[in-house]
Parts: structure tokens; C-alpha cells; sequence
């Protein structure tokens, strides 16, 4: 609208022209911008540094104090030591199964294998099942095998031939619940799973610790 002071109408125009303006330079910075960044690499963070736990001792160290130790220790003090380090990885249903065999007597001992398309044996469904676990009245009878193989490894049990005489054993074991699960799960087809007898018994280091753990010489 004109006035006095615009009698031409001109200072609308202008405004509205420089809001114009303005609108677009700041559309062209933000293009500006965004073209930009998107050619710049992206920020590298730096990595977070957590400490981790620090190890009291190197192996270097570990290893030369043990052989210094070795230096000074008796033969029944490294049988002590060595019966304290298995004892300690022991969990009372093991201990249970040592006892039960701590007479030499051997105990009835399964594995049971799936079938292979061409019937032969084939991966290992269930190993080292025995009679033990109920003989030696364990609380988790079902955990047998676990712990079986765990004393194994230990050197504290062996594996011995199947016995013909303990043919009623062997019978009674196949057919606790565990046992029939794995045989029926390595089944194929007609073809039932493959099953390994043999018998366990303890070690002559089994019978040195549980006779220095009942001696009162440890």
C-alpha cells in the first residue's frame, strides 16, 4: 500500500523479495551442509580402555615358584598336595562313588552310540553310564555318567573289559530311564542304537588317595 514515505508501494516488495532471499540462502547452506558431511569420514571415537583383571603373577613366575618349591618338597609332601588339588574338584556324589568302589570291585559300565544310515556305529549319545550310581546310593543317580567320566579324566577310575558274570547288571543299568532315552534317540529304524559294555574300577592313584583321605594322613 503506498504512503507518504513509499508513494511507489515499493518497501512491501522488498521485504517480501529479501524473506525470499533469506528463505533460499538458508535452504542452500543446509544442502551445503548436508553435502558436506556426507563427504567428510565420519569421526573415529576413541575406544574405551577397561581394565581387565590383572594377573597377580606372570607364568614365568607361577612356573619358576613351582619349581623352586619343587626343589624343597618331600615325596609325601607332594602326594599331600597332589591329593588336595583332586580332592578339592571333587563333589560329595563322586566321593560317594569312589567309596562304593574303594574295595576293587568293578561296577558295570555302558556307552551307548547312534546308528549311521549304513547301520554301522556312529556319534555318541550316552558315555560311560554305570551301576554305580545306584550302588553308591548317589543323589543324583542320574548324573552318573558326568560324574563317572569327570573321575576318569581325573586318573581316579578305569575302564576295563565287559564282564560275562555281571550279565544281570548289565540288564538292571539298560534299563534305567536315562539309559533307555539315549538307546531309543540312537536308534534307526528297525536298527536299535549301539551299545558298549564295560566295566570301571578304581585306579592304583584312586586307592592311594581314598586310603590316605580314610588314613588320617592327609
Amino acid at each position: 500500500m503506498a504512503s507518504l514515505l513509499d508513494p511507489f508501494g515499493l518497501v512491501p516488495r522488498t521485504v517480501a523479495a529479501a524473506k525470499v532471499g533469506l528463505k533460499v540462502a538458508g535452504l542452500a547452506e543446509q544442502q551445503a551442509m548436508r553435502l558436506l558431511s556426507s563427504r567428510l569420514p565420519a569421526p573415529q571415537r576413541a575406544p574405551l580402555e577397561l581394565e581387565g583383571p590383572r594377573p597377580s603373577a606372570s607364568l614365568d613366575q607361577k612356573m619358576r615358584s613351582l619349581l623352586d618349591r619343587a626343589l624343597d618338597q618331600s615325596t609325601d609332601g607332594g602326594q599331600a598336595e597332589l591329593f588336595h588339588h583332586i580332592i578339592d574338584q571333587l563333589v560329595p556324589d563322586e566321593a560317594r562313588v569312589i567309596s562304593a568302589l574303594s574295595d576293587g570291585s568293578a561296577s558295570p559300565l555302558v556307552t551307548v552310540r547312534a546308528r549311521t544310515a549304513t547301520g554301522g556305529p556312529g556319534r555318541v549319545i550316552l558315555a560311560n553310564a554305570s551301576l554305580v550310581g545306584r550302588t553308591a546310593n548317589l543323589a543324583l543317580p542320574a548324573m552318573t555318567p558326568t560324574y563317572v567320566s569327570h573321575l576318569l579324566s581325573l586318573g581316579l577310575l578305569e575302564r576295563g573289559p565287559e564282564d560275562p558274570s555281571m550279565k544281570q547288571d548289565y540288564e538292571i543299568l539298560m534299563a534305567e530311564t536315562y539309559v533307555l532315552k539315549a538307546i531309543k534317540a540312537g536308534s534307526r529304524g528297525p536298527l536299535s542304537a549301539r551299545v558298549d559294555k564295560r566295566t570301571v574300577r578304581v585306579t592304583a592313584l584312586g586307592r592311594s588317595l581314598w586310603e590316605a583321605a580314610t588314613g588320617g594322613r592327609l
